[in-house]
């Protein structure tokens, strides 16, 4: 009987067949992207082939503005532009969630800074995984495709051949499935071109997990992979063999209870409240009765007199009282004689009179008569000569 195979003698077979069954698939380098371009096209690229990824982000870049649009959109109207995917609903959910929590965290849409040295790749994954920037396959896929880091990115499809070879585990807090040693035995400068032809092999199978080509073709590696599963124990954990089940007990239905007779209720009689005597009839009086007097109207209401305002005496001003008219001038004299000196000298204004500048005569000059001018008339003076004069 021959041994069982080592898990570095899987892997090596395994990386023998991926590179066959890759011939003449024209699998090239990934294009230089992004950070952010880079994890939504592994967003796209999870779990399917390559060239349907590539026409499905070229749509993807063709169709929305910015990433802030596909971002707001909704997940039906995302995967009505993925239809050359095998599962658009899934790639439309993962690219929103993916950008709504790198904008929840960094309010932008760059991830250039991952790119900076000085911090371990682990610290970079941790960053992503903190913000819920995608899967476990796009957080790796970044990692080892724009972050030049040393690890294989694992979708759903290629853990399925890794569970059908035996070469994964879980995890001790049960959250993750790793698959160790894989970057012992392929190289660094092998990573990239290992991973993409597993992912091209597996991608092929994704909806036919069980076809009978590919439990042939991994039986030659491990022949215990046809009986293997290819479930992730992570979404339905399987019991362990050596705690077998216990069985629970019989459900006891209780029987229901016989209803018992209710006690009849007896009646309470109210005490009797005694009647009222009936009043005593009076006799009738012979007088006759008195004529009813007209109504008259209803008297109005006095008016209340209104109010006057009572006047508020300010404090500011005091009333003085009214000096009486002296007697006779001595006595005026006299009161003011008693006002003292200091206010009458307050009170005082002194007049000030303008002086006006004394006009000389000499500064008038009256224009000269001539004499010969003026004809001597009888009975006339000079001065009404002059007046009577015609000018020339």
């Amino acid at each position: 009987m021959a041994a069982a195979p080592t898990k570095n003698q899987k892997i090596e077979a395994l990386v023998k067949l991926v590179q066959k069954r890759s011939r003449g698939a024209g699998l090239t380098a990934p294009p230089q992207r992004t950070v952010l371009e880079t994890l939504m096209y592994a967003a796209l690229l999870e779990n399917a082939a390559f060239d349907k990824a590539d026409i499905a982000y070229t749509v993807l870049e063709n169709s929305y503005i910015d990433w802030n649009e596909i971002r707001v959109c909704s997940v039906r109207e995302l995967a009505d532009t993925l239809t050359d995917l095998p599962n658009p609903e899934a790639a439309a959910d993962r690219i929103r969630k993916a950008l709504q929590g790198i904008f929840e965290k960094l309010y932008v849409f760059d991830l250039e800074d991952t790119r900076k040295k000085g911090k371990a790749l682990a610290e970079h994954i941790k960053f992503l995984e903190d913000m819920s920037a995608g899967t476990p396959y796009m957080i790796q896929y970044v990692a080892q495709v724009a972050l030049d880091g040393h690890l294989f990115p694992l979708d759903e499809a290629s853990l399925r051949i890794m569970r059908r070879l035996g070469l994964s585990h879980v995890s001790n807090d049960g959250t993750q499935e790793l698959c160790l040693g894989l970057d012992r035995v392929v190289l660094k400068k092998n990573g990239l071109t290992f991973a993409a032809q597993l992912h091209h092999f597996a991608a092929g199978y994704y909806e036919v997990p069980d076809d009978p080509e590919l439990l042939s073709l991994l039986s030659k590696i491990d022949p215990e992979a046809v009986n293997r599963s290819w479930v992730s124990p992570i979404l339905t954990p399987q019991p362990s063999p050596t705690q077998p089940l216990t069985p629970l007990p019989p459900v006891v239905i209780p029987e229901p209870e016989s209803k018992a007779e209710s006690p009849k209720t007896i009646p309470v009689s109210k005490p009797k409240v005694p009647a009222k005597a009936a009043p005593v009839a009076k006799p009738k009086s012979t007088k006759p009765a008195p004529k009813p007097l007209p109504k008259k109207a209803p008297a109005k209401p006095a008016k209340k007199p209104a109010k006057k305002p009572v006047p508020v005496k300010s404090a500011a001003k005091v009333p003085r009282k009214p000096v009486k008219p002296a007697a006779s001038k001595k006595k005026a004299k006299a009161a003011v004689k008693k006002v003292p000196a200091k206010l009458v000298k307050k009170l005082s204004v002194k007049k000030t009179t303008v002086k006006k500048p004394p006009v000389k005569k000499a500064m008038i000059k009256k224009p000269p008569v001539k004499k010969a001018a003026v004809k001597k008339l009888k009975g006339v003076s000079p001065s009404k000569a002059l007046r009577r004069r015609k000018p020339k």
